[in-house]
């Protein structure tokens, strides 16, 4: 048996549940995340989200089946990534406890922590190649299908019924003085849209780099019309270094590539200062350039909403504000702001606990940036994605909370996991140890 085989054979071994069970789980996880507004618009249960009902009754599902998982021997580097999980919940229901604020908004804040992050323990552990396999193209498929599904309301516009457009309840979102629509795909609002068609265009690009294939660079380029049709400024821009990130990372950084990446970005940066000069018909360069009232009202709201973190971030440097104070679901009387997901984290961590749980996140992306640079490492379009995707989250998340969003949120978990699972053991000579961290634990 060749070394391949036999890490299969033990990846199988590992597997708590069936092949056919886990996988018709994170399908199903999967298709919900993609489809929630669907079922939410035209499945519904009174004043109560269907699509919302579905995916956190799955994720509670997936959390359970990842946590009996957590029994078997774990790989190192899933077992620091399941480390990291359970700290973080730990640090989360502690800060909690401790908190003053209203027990309702600390009650649902960690309810949707644990929801939306917890089916990680699950995904990092589909390393079957079979159930990977299903998983991935569940993926591919639902990305592909939100990019067109954006095209088609870009398109149609208001051709389109309300219930196609957006979420029930909802009003529609619009630029260049309500004429045109911008597309949700369903899943709450243009900005939470746009960052899964960055993600989207990230994934389609490290494919069609590693496999070469003409389908790939089709599904790009329809992620990117798509995100180009969302009209948010924010995902238009970034979208640009994380493509940039996907060719270097397809590279492994070499330096002549590193030195075409600069060139690129020079060119880019000399094209977009010629448009700006002389576009100031385009509606996106209108945005960009807050001509239009509507954008300089969001951009006057965004500066107003980060000197208001700021000045409660002095008044409360270590606690912060408690958990939950700044959710969607309190009223506009309560919270201090409604956007960023930095300033969100600050306010209701603290700034101590903030850093210590970035640094635990940060722990988790060094296994898989050590596997996407690797020599002979294959199958890495997905890392590569995740890595890249960064790149828009780390500064779009000082400005707007895209990645808060329900779906966003769920699907960042799911393809972290995804990416993490995927991480060969045999990449190197030496045989990775295994952590019998958990069941000594348990």
């Amino acid at each position: 048996m060749n070394r391949n085989d036999h890490a299969i054979s033990e990846a199988k071994r590992s597997m708590v549940f069936s092949a056919g069970i886990a996988s018709a789980a994170g399908v199903g996880y999967l298709t919900i995340l993609f489809s929630a507004g669907l079922f939410t618009n035209f499945v519904p249960l009174g004043t109560t989200n269907t699509g919302t009902i579905l995916l956190y009754s799955l994720a509670c599902v997936l959390s359970l089946m990842g946590m009996l998982y957590l029994f078997n021997p774990l790989r190192k580097h899933i077992g620091l990534a399941a480390f990291v999980t359970l700290a973080l919940s730990g640090l989360i229901i502690l800060k909690a406890a401790l908190d003053s604020n209203a027990a309702s908004q600390r009650a649902q804040e960690i309810a949707i922590f644990f929801l939306g992050a917890w089916p990680f323990l699950f995904f990092i552990q589909m390393n079957v190649p079979k159930v990977r396999r299903r998983l991935l193209h569940t993926l591919s498929v639902g990305l592909f299908g939100l990019s067109a599904f954006a095209i088609l309301q870009g398109i149609l516009g208001e051709s389109l019924p309300l219930s196609l457009f957006v979420l029930r309840g909802d009003n529609t979102f619009s630029v260049d003085d309500n004429q045109i629509l911008r597309p949700t795909g369903l899943t709450g609002n243009p900005i939470i849209f746009s960052s899964i068609l960055v993600f989207a265009a990230a994934y389609f690009a490290a494919l069609w780099l590693e496999k070469r294939k003409k389908v790939f660079l089709m599904a790009l380029i329809c992620a990117l019309v798509a995100n180009y049709l969302t009209y948010t400024r924010a995902s238009i821009v970034l979208v640009v270094p994380v493509l940039a990130l996907v060719w270097l990372l397809h590279k492994r950084f070499h330096i002549e590539h590193k030195i075409a990446v600069l060139t690129a970005v020079v060119l880019a940066a000399a094209g977009g200062q010629y448009l700006m000069a002389n576009g100031a018909g385009l509606i996106m360069i209108q945005r960009l350039q807050n001509s239009d009232p509507s954008s300089l009202e969001s951009t006057l709201q965004h500066f107003e909403q980060i000197q208001s973190a700021a000045d409660a971030i002095a008044l409360h440097p270590l606690a912060g504000t408690g958990m939950g104070s700044q959710g969607d679901f309190v009223g506009p009387d309560n919270v201090i702001i409604t956007d960023g997901a930095w300033w969100i984290l600050v306010l209701e961590f603290g700034i101590p606990l903030s850093i210590l749980a970035l640094i635990l996140l940060g722990l988790v992306l060094v296994p898989l940036a050590r596997y996407a640079l690797h020599q002979d490492s294959r199958d890495r379009a997905l890392a590569i994605a995740v890595l890249s995707f960064h790149a828009y989250i780390i500064p779009a998340s000082f400005i707007n909370s895209a990645l808060l969003g329900h779906i966003s949120f769920g699907l960042y978990w799911a393809v972290l996991g995804l990416s993490l699972a995927g991480i060969n053991c045999d990449t190197t000579p030496k045989t990775k140890p295994e952590s019998n961290f958990f069941p000594r634990l348990f």
